[in-house]
């Protein structure tokens, strides 16, 4: 349960981020493009603040579509008008290419579109990819990039000077979480949620079991909820069928979807909701938590519970430490694996 004195920092950070959404988005039906569709909690995450921050705004949704089911024809059907809003996450720069070639194709798909890319962390590692970026982008007529941390912004400035960068933070902080019963009271177990993608910096991945003094380490990663594995591949199986249309439509032209969408939006949601589900049941039986992934931070942040924060390859999880996330009294950023293990066995090893 979230202490009263974060619950009301929240509502702040909600405010203000409403408040950005109905100044940026405007009135009108929306499509959101780039749904996630994978193992991701963290995505999933940002996808059920978006969605709750739109519901709150009264914004319609009138098309979603994941990475691979995107068809430029069935978007214009569904939204001759309004805004197209990108999905938000540490995906704009070079390092998950295949995002910023959606991006960049959507961009160039809707040149009379006012396009808003919902917020990210941006990280180019090539200059020169970065300046294809900035005249992709930058030649929109209405493009917002909405940022979610003080150094992306920086880097957008320099590296992107063409697009218009507004500070929003991050989308996950709108997500409510259900009633949580955390079953620690007797347990030692300590969850260690450690990624081992291309952003693994911290070393997390690597612990064993006895790491801290007095607690079991439970290492893993996002797992997905055995119990609730069908729903997941029910919902991916609808999913792909929109792919195969997808690559059938861009070699020839077909019968646009339009209001037939909604199958295709309704798998989606619940392929994210099943990972969300199962993101809290890893934190569930757990004293207190070691991660470094973003989302794994907000999560135990939104359910209250105690952590511990390393960065990623490139300072994404500091920078909104830093910037927001660092005043919640359950957040605790460390600098590496041996003052993380001193302060787990100081929290809850005794």
């Amino acid at each position: 349960m979230m202490r009263p004195e974060d619950g009301a920092y929240l509502a702040g950070l909600r405010s203000a981020t409403t408040t950005v959404l109905a100044d940026t988005i405007g009135p009108g039906p929306v499509a959101l493009l780039d749904a996630p569709n994978q193992r991701n909690v963290g995505d999933s995450l940002i996808w059920a603040g978006e969605l709750g921050y739109l519901r709150r705004l009264g914004i319609e949704i009138r098309h979603v579509s994941d990475l691979r089911g995107y068809l430029a024809a069935d978007v214009r059907a569904a939204m001759p008008t309004g805004t197209i809003l990108i999905h938000g996450g540490g995906n704009f720069g070079d390092l998950w290419l295949g995002h910023q070639e959606h991006r960049e194709r959507i961009v160039q798909d809707f040149p009379g579109h006012k396009i808003v890319q919902l917020p990210q962390s941006v990280w180019f590692r090539s200059e020169r990819r970065a300046a294809e970026a900035d005249r992709i982008i930058g030649a929109h007529r209405d493009f917002t990039l909405l940022v979610r941390d003080t150094p992306s912004q920086a880097r957008a400035a320099e590296q992107l000077p063409s697009v218009r960068a507004v500070y929003c933070h991050d989308m996950a902080l709108g997500w409510e979480p259900p009633f949580f019963d955390q079953l620690a009271d007797s347990t030692r177990r300590m969850l260690v949620l450690a990624r081992a993608d291309k952003e693994n910096a911290s070393g997390l991945q690597d612990v064993p079991p006895d790491w801290a003094p007095g607690l079991v380490a439970d290492r893993t990663d996002w797992r997905p909820d055995a119990a609730a594995d069908w729903r997941h591949r029910a919902a991916r199986l609808v999913a792909t069928l929109s792919h195969q249309r997808a690559r059938v439509g861009r070699r020839m032209p077909l019968p646009a979807l339009g209001a037939a969408n909604k199958p295709v939006a309704a798998a989606l949601a619940a392929i994210n909701t099943v990972n969300i589900d199962s993101g809290v049941l890893l934190f569930a039986p757990a004293r207190g938590a070691v991660v470094d992934r973003l989302h794994a931070h907000v999560m135990a942040t939104l359910l209250g519970i105690e952590h511990i924060l390393l960065d990623n390859s490139y300072g994404k999880l500091r920078a909104i430490y830093d910037d927001y996330t660092g005043k919640f009294s359950t957040a605790h950023q460390v600098s590496g694996l041996d003052e993380a293990r001193e302060l787990a066995a100081r929290l809850w090893g005794t």
